[in-house]
């Protein structure tokens, strides 16, 4: 943990509940983040959802105020995915169940994507895909069934829409295709530390002085924990001080929002 939180070099936000409460800036996070780029603070944002791009949160955060924002700012558990496969094979040639945007964000990272009709592959990758299908699924099924290895972008079991609506997320999806076959999948992203090891390696920056920011105890911060870096919990999304005192899950801080962490750093 580190001495405190002026020693972190590097902070990696979650968005909807830490940074914005849907189309609203939280109060205090613009101020954070013109304070770390005008200090040249490494910091992130992470998303767990793979099917967008991510030039499509760089629009997001400019439109919520945010200037300044680039793609390198912009992690996605579909960039975590890349990193992963290129560290497991040399040359990953995989059969996607992904999104447009997701199949394209892989292409341009070196990752070749194989036909339906291939007889196999490095691995099966699924995304949360809305453009899922049954062929995809007797695809997936096939090469699982025969021993290609089995890999997802994402945990989560469904996507929120408004109005308490949702769809099936990655999650579901994989648990359709274990159902079938009996496999289950590796999943990177949050909050295994695959997320983690991508951070540090694009930050360079050192686990004890790298933070997770965010508000929810089994994502966020669990991957801070997994990941072997500083976890900071925000009230001012999802969770409560009594969610926090009930969980084994425990932060290293504890913050209204980030606010009082930019109050705290600059």
């Amino acid at each position: 943990m580190a001495a405190s939180l002026r020693d972190l070099q590097c902070f990696i936000f979650d968005m909807d509940g830490t940074i914005n409460l849907g189309e609203t800036p939280i109060d205090g996070a613009k101020d954070l983040i013109s304070f770390l780029q005008t200090r040249r603070i490494p910091f992130f944002f992470f998303t767990n959802n793979s099917s967008a791009s991510p030039e499509a949160y760089v629009e997001k955060l400019q439109r919520l105020g945010f200037s300044g924002i680039g793609r390198e700012q912009i992690v996605t558990s579909g960039d975590v995915m890349a990193h992963f496969l290129k560290q497991k094979f040399s040359h990953p040639h995989i059969y996607l169940a992904g999104t447009p945007s997701l199949a394209k964000q892989l292409r341009e990272q070196g990752i070749a994507l194989l036909p339906p009709d291939t007889p196999s592959a490095d691995a099966v990758v699924i995304g949360f895909d809305t453009t899922f299908s049954f062929e995809k699924a007797t695809v997936a099924c096939r090469l699982i069934a025969a021993g290609v290895p089995f890999f997802a972008t994402n945990i989560d079991r469904v996507c929120p829409l408004e109005a308490g609506a949702f769809l099936p997320d990655c999650g579901s999806i994989c648990a359709m295709l274990e159902h079938a076959t009996g496999v289950a999948p590796k999943f990177v992203g949050k909050p295994f530390a695959e997320t983690v090891d991508y951070i540090l390696a694009k930050a360079g920056t050192p686990p004890e002085r790298t933070a997770m920011v965010g508000d929810r105890l089994y994502t966020d911060i669990a991957t801070a924990k997994n990941g072997g870096i500083v976890g900071i919990a925000v009230l001012s999304g999802e969770i409560s001080q009594a969610d926090i005192d009930a969980s084994p899950i425990q932060p290293d801080y504890t913050l209204f929002s980030v606010k009082e962490l930019y109050e705290a750093i600059r």
